[in-house]
């Protein structure tokens, strides 16, 4: 709990300190299931990387990225990320169907592991350079503001709570049907 706190009062800096800080959590999971975990450790790994990465991409779809936009430079930049977020998403929830630390699911993991880091690499050696050029630190810090609090408040918390499998169904549903997700 006080790794958290320390953390937050470090990264208030600016928005790509807050950024990199989630990628530099998230590859120190992925390095301790390389290094073999048993089954409880991984289902717990898993269930931390979910919910990390899901908070992350919403908060960069939401509020990074369409920032970073609204400078007509980084259009190229951008136009794989939100793909790859799916894509990982997808195979977090292929994955949360199979038995933890099993083989099979290590492997699963390891192929997700060598996608983000291709996007994170992306991310902090083309992106994040490129944004620290072109925004002022006073608005890299007003972001930072902004993607903390979204991390509290602008969260759909009725996916983020439920069991990884059927967050995919859930939401595909949800934008099929607005009225069904309502009745619920």
């Amino acid at each position: 709990e006080m790794a958290t706190t320390k953390a937050a009062t470090v990264t208030a800096s600016d928005a790509i300190d807050l950024l990199v800080q989630d990628h530099d959590k998230v590859e120190n999971m992925f390095t301790r299931i390389e290094q073999g975990v048993s089954k409880e450790t991984a289902q717990e790994l898993f269930t931390t990387i979910y919910h990390e990465l899901t908070l992350h991409a919403i908060v960069e779809e939401q509020i990074f990225y369409p920032a970073v936009a609204q400078k007509p430079s980084f259009k190229d930049l951008l136009k794989d990320a939100f793909s790859e977020h799916a894509e990982v998403k997808q195979q977090l929830g292929d994955i949360s169907y199979l038995e933890p630390a099993s083989a099979e699911w290590t492997k699963m993991m390891g192929k997700v592991w060598k996608e983000l880091q291709h996007h994170i690499n992306d991310e902090e050696e083309k992106l994040f350079p490129k944004v620290r050029e072109e925004f002022t630190e006073k608005e890299l810090k007003a972001l930072a503001g902004e993607l903390e609090e979204g991390k509290h408040s602008k969260l759909d918390s009725e996916l983020l709570s439920m069991p990884l499998g059927f967050a995919k169904e859930a939401k595909e549903k949800k934008t099929s049907t607005h009225t069904r997700a309502k009745a619920s």
